[in-house]
């Protein structure tokens, strides 16, 4: 298991999406091995969540 830091994302206005926190998540190196490599390849930046928050009517 590897930590990774993952955004905490709220709508903030139109479609516009807000960063408002993040977490640390444990990933597993031979499963999340792409996500991994997403992580170190565009750090310092966040993961972004797999569902981001959308209008609800």
């Amino acid at each position: 298991m590897q930590p990774a830091v993952m955004a905490i994302v709220e709508k903030s206005r139109g479609t516009q999406l807000s960063v408002v926190g993040t977490r640390i998540v444990h990933l597993c190196s031979a499963c999340d091995a792409e996500t991994l490599a997403a992580f170190h390849r565009n750090r310092p930046n966040p993961l972004m969540p797999d569902e981001l928050p959308h209008i609800t009517s």
